[in-house]
C-alpha cells in the first residue's frame, strides 16, 4: 500500500458529503414547488412616450384651470432696494409679497417687468431675507421668466425668508432668442431656499433651471433649519431636478420629474426625514431618485421610476434607516434599485422589473439591509444581487423570477438568510461564492434552465 494514498480517502468522504449535503439542501428547497403553480403574471405598468417639451413654450399647464389659491390681502410695508455691485433685488420688508408689489416697490422695468398679461420677466436675483416672504403665484404671475443671456442670469434665493410658488411656471429665459436656456455651461438661474427658509410648491411647473456650481442646481432646499414641500408639480430639463443639503422634514410628492441632465430628486449630505411619495421619475441623466451621503430615517413610497440613464432608486454612502416601499422601478439602464455603503434599511413591497441589470442590488459595505415581499423579474441579470462585504442581508418572501442570470446572486464572506423566497425561470435560481452557507430554509425553487443551486 502507498502510504501517501490512505490520506485521500478522508478527503475523498469529505467532498461526497459536502456534494450530498449541497444536492440535499437543494432538493429540500426544490420539493415544495412539486406541482406548484408560477405565479401570476406580474402587471406591469405602462412606460409613457418620452415627453417633448418646446423650449420656446415650456409651460405645459393652463394656470387659468388651475385651482386659485386663497386670496391673500395685498402685502404692506413692502421694502426693496437693489443693489448694483450684486446685480440684487434685495427684499427687506414685507410678507406674501408678490411680484407686481414687487415691481411697483422697485420701480425699474430693467429689473422686473410684466412682458405679457401674468408674464414677468425677472432680470436680476432676488434675495428674500429673514422676516420676509414671497408669492409666486397665477393669476398675477402665471410665468416667472428668469433671466439667462450669455453668462448673465436671474436667481429667486430665500436667506431666511420664505418663497410660495403656486400655479406658476419658473423658467429660464433668453429674450433675445425668445427661448429658454438649454446649455447650462454657462450658467442658469435657479431657485434657492436655505438659512431656515420655507419654500413650498405645489401646482407649478420648474423647467431649464440651474448648473453645475454649487447650490446652483435647479431647485435647492439647503442647510439646517430649512425646509418646505413640493406637491403636484412637474421637474423638467434641470441641471439637478430637486437637491437637498442637510434638510430635514420636506416632502417631495404627487410630482413628475423627467428629463433632468443628472439626477431626478438628489437629498444629499446629512438631509434627513424626508418624504418622498407616488411620484413619477423618469428620463433623468442619471439616476431617478438617489440618497446620498448620511440621508437618514426617510421613507421613498409608491413612486414610479423608469427609464433612467443608470439606476432606477439609490442608497449611497451611510445612508440608513430608510424603508423603500411599493414602488415600481423598472426600464432603468442599470438596476432598479441599489444599496450601496448602506446600513439598517427595510426594502419591502416593491416590483423591480425589465431593468437593464439587476433589479435588486447590495452591494459594498451595506449591512443589515432586509428585502422582503419584492417581485423582481424580467430584469438583464440578477434579480437580486448581494455582493462584497453586503453582510447580515435577509432576503424573504421574496419572488425573484424570469431574470437572464440568476434569481440570486450571492458573493460575500458573511451571513445572509435566504428563505420563503419564490425563485423560478431564471438561467439558474441561485449562485452561492464566498462563505455563504447554502439556504435551510422554505424557499420554492423551480423551472430554471440549469441548476436550481449553485455552490462555487
Amino acid at each position: 500500500m502507498n502510504p501517501k494514498a490512505t490520506p485521500q480517502k478522508p478527503a475523498r468522504a469529505a467532498l461526497l458529503l459536502a456534494t450530498l449535503g449541497v444536492m440535499g439542501a437543494a432538493l429540500s428547497l426544490a420539493v415544495s414547488a412539486c406541482g406548484a403553480p408560477p405565479p401570476a403574471p406580474l402587471v406591469r405598468q405602462q412606460a409613457a412616450e418620452p415627453v417633448i417639451v418646446d423650449p420656446a413654450r415650456p409651460c405645459t399647464r393652463d394656470a387659468a384651470a388651475a385651482p386659485a389659491p386663497p386670496p391673500a390681502a395685498p402685502a404692506t410695508g413692502i421694502e426693496a432696494s437693489f443693489d448694483p455691485a450684486t446685480r440684487t433685488i434685495q427684499l427687506t420688508a414685507g410678507q406674501g409679497v408678490t411680484m407686481p408689489e414687487l415691481a411697483k416697490a422697485v420701480d425699474d422695468p430693467g429689473l422686473l417687468r410684466e412682458a405679457a398679461p401674468g408674464e414677468w420677466l425677472l432680470a436680476a436675483d432676488l434675495a428674500v431675507l429673514p422676516g420676509t416672504s414671497v408669492r409666486i403665484t397665477a393669476p398675477s404671475t402665471r410665468w416667472l421668466k428668469l433671466l439667462s443671456s450669455g453668462e448673465r442670469f436671474a436667481s429667486v434665493k430665500a436667506y431666511g425668508g420664505n418663497v410660495e410658488i403656486t400655479g406658476s411656471c419658473i423658467t429660464s429665459w433668453d429674450p433675445a432668442a425668445n427661448t429658454v436656456d438649454t446649455d447650462a455651461e454657462d450658467g442658469r438661474g435657479y431657485l434657492l431656499a436655505r438659512d431656515g427658509s420655507q419654500m413650498t410648491i405645489d401646482d407649478a411647473e420648474i423647467r431649464y433651471l440651474g448648473n453645475g456650481e454649487v447650490e446652483s442646481y435647479g431647485l435647492s432646499w439647503r442647510t439646517a433649519g430649512t425646509t418646505g414641500k413640493i406637491t403636484n408639480s412637474v421637474v423638467s430639463h434641470n441641471y439637478y431636478g430637486l437637491y437637498t443639503y442637510e434638510v430635514g422634514g420636506l416632502v417631495v410628492a404627487d410630482n413628475e420629474f423627467h428629463d433632468n441632465i443628472l439626477y431626478g430628486i438628489d437629498p444629499h449630505t446629512g438631509s434627513h426625514d424626508l418624504t418622498i411619495e407616488r411620484n413619477v421619475v423618469h428620463d433623468n441623466g442619471k439616476h431617478g431618485i438617489i440618497l446620498a451621503e448620511d440621508c437618514v430615517d426617510s421613507v421613498i413610497r409608491d413612486n414610479i421610476v423608469y427609464r433612467n440613464k443608470h439606476h432606477g432608486i439609490v442608497l449611497y454612502q451611510r445612508s440608513d434607516r430608510n424603508l423603500l416601499e411599493g414602488n415600481d422601478s423598472f426600464l432603468n439602464a442599470a438596476q432598479g434599485i441599489n444599496i450601496n455603503q448602506s446600513n439598517d434599511n427595510t426594502i419591502r413591497g416593491n416590483r423591480v422589473y425589465d431593468n437593464t441589470e439587476s433589479g435588486i442590488g447590495i452591494t459594498q459595505t451595506s449591512q443589515n439591509n432586509l428585502v422582503e415581499n419584492n417581485q423582481s423579474r424580467g430584469n438583464g441579470k440578477d434579480g437580486v444581487r448581494v455582493v462584497t462585504e453586503a453582510a447580515q442581508t435577509t432576503l424573504r418572501a421574496n419572488t425573484f423570477g424570469e431574470n437572464g442570470r440568476y434569481g440570486v446572486y450571492v458573493d460575500v464572506d458573511g451571513d445572509v438568510d435566504i428563505a420563503g423566497n419564490t425563485i423560478f425561470d431564471n438561467r439558474s435560481g441561485i449562485m452561492l461564492k464566498g462563505a455563504v452557507a447554502v439556504p435551510e430554509g422554505d424557499n420554492t425553487i423551480f423551472g430554471n434552465e440549469e441548476e436550481d443551486i449553485i455552490a462555487d
